[in-house]
């Protein structure tokens, strides 16, 4: 929807804004006194949603553990209504960063993200040097069934993980390690795309690296309708390596199609003249794909749109050969990320990110971001790229959205990390390749702070590459054992890049392609959103904070009063309850209608009951509550080895 500005248009444009203004249901935050940082969200079957983060902070806030290391693993089950149903931490001695969640096909949950810590407290193997890929294989119930190391003598970093047809997974990352412990290949550069493919267990099925001369990073993957894989990062080697196309500017989109087993079937390098990040890649419901990302590049080269002011949303679409359909770019602060984005049922597009502007400071000395600046931006478009609504929420503060989800009952979720604090940046010229490194906190800082900040930055804020400046207090007490267990002093290879020797791994593009300084305020046709002010309690200096949007477009979904999820199932099933009630209780029959198992209900409205030890066939579940009574046919189901 574009600003008209005529007087003819001022009443449409009201109305429009009227009509396609959407509802905020709920917002929370979760998190303890310190940092949390929420990393990825998934929906679940019972109308909800899990988050995955990691967490410096103890038992304080809605937090109701105590840290293992430095930083911790920190899974948090969210019913509909935004209430904590149970959460869990997991953790070594060093510091352990979770990047992506994903459900699986028997219930449970499969956790994936990175460890430098050795064998000791939740973490059952050494670390291979650096930054491993740690694993974690969870139930129904959130308990731990297997766990995997992963990785070689360097560093590695972990982007996301999905459950594949099989029931194994596959595990999208970065890679600075040559052949060594679990990588059985040596890169092409600092930074390689390193894919990995586990089977049900965790064991390693195949693995693959793709990289140029310099920093190639993997950001997203997608199962694709042929079994295969779509591979979405960004890349600044030119054509070396097995990267078969030169950079346009000075990074790049770049998509690899893999065959189911791992075999390139083409790739394709997508730029303009400046510096473009991809952060998410999907297969569309007609074979094709949607890039999603940011872009400071004018026209030219395969940009056919300049940007608009500082960075904007570059959404790219290719058909099933990788040729481009069409593009959009989307212009709403100084400085436009889009991190996620999903496909509807009608096959519109809900796009999400932030955008982040300056600080002012009043008259007595505060600092507030303006309106418009530092807060999450939803996104919708039709199939074609035509935008037909935006949101923004935010607080006074710093919100970094993660991703954006879609619920059971056709509402949105969008998850990230909130700040309520704003945070004062200075804009430095001739940074090209730094990017959002380039926004430093200004401030007094000490040396150790501020390297507790880099390293964080490289390792929990990809999308944001900046941490507030009040982590320095929070946890100024562990400081030594965060920089340590990130491993990422001044000669880590994941501060090499092919620009600028501080941050390959950085979002990049806050200069002017033509200059290659830094973007004045006010230039350019930005399109500022009012900043919402939607944020109403803070526990600590960073939280999870989670936003739940109605979309006024979607009808209604009726909710059944009971189900079970998978069904058929090879071990746990979650039933589901459609109704609130205070107790009850399970009951497991077969179907000469003996009793195989009973327990009390405390209101869950999602019911795990392990199916593992009883053979092949058909039970049922019946639920009796203070309520209603209902029951559930559920197909017990061969397990595979």
């Amino acid at each position: 929807m574009k600003i008209l500005t005529t007087p003819f248009y001022l009443f449409l444009l009201l109305f429009a804004n009227t009509m396609y203004s959407q509802d905020i249901l709920w917002e929370k935050s979760y998190g303890g006194l310190h940092a949390d940082y929420l990393m990825d969200a998934q929906p679940t079957a019972d109308y909800g949603f899990i988050l995955a983060g990691s967490s410096l902070s103890k038992k304080t806030g809605n937090k109701s553990q105590d840290n293992k290391g430095a930083l911790d693993y920190s899974i948090w089950k969210i019913d509909e209504s935004g209430q904590m149903e149970w959460q869990k931490n997991f953790g070594g001695a060093g510091s352990d960063l979770l990047q992506s969640v994903a459900l699986t096909n028997d219930g449970g949950f499969i956790l994936a993200g990175v460890s430098s810590s050795n064998k000791g407290l939740d973490k059952k193997e050494d670390s291979r040097g650096g930054d491993d890929f740690w694993i974690i294989k969870l139930n129904a119930k959130g308990g731990e069934e297997w766990q995997a190391t992963i990785g070689g003598d360097s560093q590695e970093k972990l982007s996301s993980i999905k459950q594949t047809r099989d029931g194994g997974y596959i595990i999208a990352g970065t890679s600075s390690s040559w052949k060594s412990s679990e990588k059985s290949q040596d890169g092409f550069g600092n930074l390689d795309y390193w894919v990995v493919k586990l089977d049900r267990k965790g064991k390693i099925h195949w693995q693959k690296t793709f990289g140029g001369r310099y920093a190639d990073e993997l950001r997203s993957i997608d199962t694709t309708f042929d079994g295969g894989y779509i591979l979405g990062g960004y890349s600044n080697s030119p054509s070396s390596g097995n990267k078969l196309q030169d950079n346009m500017g000075p990074g790049d989109y770049w998509v690899i199609k893999l065959d189911d087993k791992g075999d390139e079937q083409w790739q394709k390098t997508i730029g303009g003249t400046g510096d473009d990040q991809l952060f998410a890649v999907k297969q569309t419901y007609d074979k094709g794909y949607i890039l999603a990302g940011n872009s400071d590049s004018q026209t030219g080269q395969y940009k056919t749109k300049s940007n608009g002011n500082g960075t904007d949303f570059w959404v790219v679409k290719l058909d099933d050969t990788g040729v481009i359909v069409w593009q959009e770019t989307y212009n709403f602060g100084k400085y436009d990320i889009l991190t996620s984005i999903i496909e509807n049922e009608d096959h519109s597009l809900l796009m999400a990110g932030f955008a982040i502007g300056e600080i002012t400071t009043s008259k007595t000395g505060k600092d507030k971001a303006k309106k418009g600046t530092d807060d999450y931006i939803a996104l919708k478009i039709s199939e074609k790229g035509q935008e037909l609504w935006s949101e923004s929420v935010g607080s006074d503060g710093e919100d970094i959205l993660r991703t954006v989800i879609e619920t059971r009952d056709g509402g949105y979720v969008f998850a990230g990390t909130s700040n309520p604090q704003a945070v004062p940046f200075t804009s430095q010229g001739n940074d090209t390749g730094k990017g959002l490194n380039s926004l430093m906190p200004s401030g007094g800082q000490n040396a150790a702070a501020q390297d507790m900040k880099n390293d964080i930055n490289q390792e929990i804020a990809n999308t944001s590459n900046q941490v507030n400046d009040t982590i320095k207090n929070a946890v100024s007490d562990a400081t030594g054992s965060v920089n340590e267990g990130l491993g990422l002093g001044k000669d880590s290879p994941l501060k090499l890049g092919a620009n600028d020797a501080a941050s390959p791994l950085s979002l990049g593009g806050i200069t002017d392609a033509k200059t290659g300084n830094s973007p004045s305020q006010g230039a350019g046709n930005s399109k500022p959103l009012p900043q919402s002010g939607d944020k109403k309690k803070s526990f600590g200096k960073n939280d999870f904070w989670v936003v739940k949007l109605k979309d006024k477009d979607k009808p209604k979904k009726d909710k059944p009063t009971i189900e079970a999820y998978p069904n058929p199932s090879q071990a746990f099933t979650n039933v589901i309850v459609g109704y609130d009630y205070q107790s009850g209780t399970a009951t497991l029959v077969d179907m000469g209608g003996r009793i195989l198992q009973q327990f009390e209900l405390s209101g869950s409205r999602t019911v795990p009951v392990d199916l593992s030890g009883y053979p092949e066939g058909i039970y049922v579940i019946n639920i009796k509550t203070n309520v209603q009574s209902d029951g559930v046919k559920v197909i017990k189901g061969i397990t595979k080895n």
